[in-house]
């Protein structure tokens, strides 16, 4: 089983990737840590490194990644079996965003980068910008009708 999963940050990409990672017993990858280094400091990575480490998972069998649909991966919606889109209203990621940043600057969630109020500034930017691109990102997936189930956030908690 080849799955992509996509989804603006706070979507619930993890947990629904999770939930397939225990159902059809098979490794998933947060592409972000593909592009980024969380063990230098989060650091992007070179992008000859990027395909190299995207390139060894696709070749993979079976595999579950999950990114916000990063043009760079598109050759892994190909190769899926299934595409997960999760379509969850914006208000509700900000809301999200700003939960998991509070829970991070506590210590009761862990992170992969430090959460500081830049980091929060940074990450409200980018919820912005994959909602004016999200029609692009819809389209793009649209390409492959057979692959694509769009899931709400009740659909997902239906899931667990």
């Amino acid at each position: 089983m080849k799955i992509y999963i996509i989804g603006p940050p706070g979507s619930g990409k993890t947990t629904l990737s999770k939930i397939l990672e225990n159902k059809y017993h098979t490794k998933a990858y947060e592409l972000d840590c593909i592009v980024h280094d969380d063990f230098d400091h989060h650091q992007k990575r070179s992008s000859q490194d990027i395909t190299n480490r995207f390139n060894q998972i696709i070749k993979q069998n079976n595999w579950i990644i999950e990114d916000v649909g990063r043009d760079i991966f598109n050759e892994g919606l190909k190769e899926a079996d299934k595409i997960y889109y999760l379509k969850i209203s914006k208000k509700v990621i900000m809301i999200r965003v700003i939960k998991r940043w509070i829970k991070q600057r506590l210590g009761k969630e862990p992170y992969n980068y430090h959460p500081t109020f830049y980091q929060l500034y940074d990450m409200i930017k980018v919820v912005n910008k994959y909602y004016k691109k999200e029609k692009e990102k819809i389209k793009k997936i649209e390409e492959y009708p057979d692959k694509v189930i769009y899931l709400t956030n009740k659909e997902i908690k239906s899931l667990e």
